[in-house]
């Protein structure tokens, strides 16, 4: 299980270390970014991949800098967090956590060079569950960014645990109702009852994102799903997991938590496809700049017809997962 230090170490000891070294990055950006382009002019000319990688450190480091004093100035403003749940503060936060992704993702898609294209179908009003695939750089934060700039939501979220070393998003994430979850815990009940709750409280205007797959994609991890689905004597799964040709088997549990606590809720399906290839900062390296169109569809899915049983809902899931897959792979080989 990875390990996430207590809320009062990341608070008052990871916080304040990680503003001041984003703020010393920031202030000596200049220089960093003179020493990355001798570099790159003498090995990496027409490339420019180190200072491609100073620059979107920058942009973190500037977001994070700029972010937490915002956040600071809310909570003080807020009465010291004892009116952070009025709805003025509420929306200020998720302004902030807004811009934040905007600036990150922005950054992302300019250093490494690719433009991003989106389409989604506009649901009907009311609560939003959107399941999507999870692969490439930074595609979580510009899925978040999607909700909370494009679509003009709240945003709540399910996330890896260890986002939680990053002081903005564990500090808004835990303003704004996300649910960090470990990739191994120790109680998997007691956190799928967290993410029921969470969907059963929210509003019209507010979408919950989760990745059923549980982590980026990567043919290795494709490989070892379908070793561990068979090594559990789960056979069907096994070949549905051999059958995805561009995606991991989904796990089912956190899907159908999240529908169990919101059943009326809108259900979104979004896939992505144009960062397959990138599984690592080795291969970012190696295929910046990536000279290419990044597209990216949600479609609604209606909910006539869900079966009300748990298998039945698993079922359900696996064949959304499979038009996911296939969308991705129609796309990925028109591109090519």
């Amino acid at each position: 299980m990875e390990y996430v230090p207590p809320r009062w170490i990341r608070r008052l000891i990871i916080a304040p270390i990680v503003f001041v070294g984003a703020l010393a990055f920031t202030l000596a950006s200049p220089l960093i970014h003179l020493v990355a382009a001798i570099l790159d002019l003498l090995f990496d000319r027409g490339r420019w991949r180190l200072s491609r990688l100073v620059g979107i450190g920058l942009a973190f480091c500037v977001a994070e800098v700029f972010g937490l004093f915002a956040l600071f100035t809310v909570w003080v403003g807020s009465g010291f967090g004892l009116f952070m749940d009025r709805p003025f503060w509420v929306k200020a936060n998720n302004l902030l956590a807004g811009q934040y992704m905007e600036l990150v993702t922005n950054a992302i898609v300019f250093f490494i060079g690719f433009e991003f294209s989106l389409t989604y179908d506009v649901s009907p009003a009311g609560a939003q569950l959107l399941f999507a695939r999870h692969v490439g750089p930074g595609d979580a934060l510009r899925l978040m960014k999607i909700v909370f700039r494009d679509m003009d939501r709240r945003c709540h979220a399910v996330g890896a645990a260890k986002l939680q070393w990053d002081p903005f998003l564990d500090i808004s994430g835990e303003r704004l109702g996300f649910h960090y979850l470990s990739q191994t815990p120790k109680d998997t009940a007691v956190e799928l009852d967290k993410i029921r709750q969470l969907t059963a409280a929210m509003g019209d205007d507010e979408t919950l994102i989760l990745c059923p797959e549980g982590g980026n994609y990567t043919p290795k991890r494709r490989a070892h799903r379908i070793d561990l689905e068979r090594s559990r004597g789960r056979e069907q799964r096994a070949e549905m997991a051999e059958s995805l040709k561009r995606t991991l088997l989904p796990k089912t549990g956190g899907v159908i938590a999240a529908l169990e606590g919101a059943p009326n809720a809108n259900v979104v399906f979004l896939g992505h496809a144009g960062l397959d290839d990138i599984h690592s900062l080795r291969s970012l390296w190696r295929l910046m700049p990536l000279n290419r169109t990044v597209v990216a569809h949600g479609w609604t899915v209606p909910m006539s017809g869900l079966p009300s049983d748990r298998a039945g809902r698993s079922q359900w899931l696996l064949g959304q997962w499979t038009r996911v897959d296939d969308w991705i792979d129609e796309t990925l080989r028109a591109q090519a």
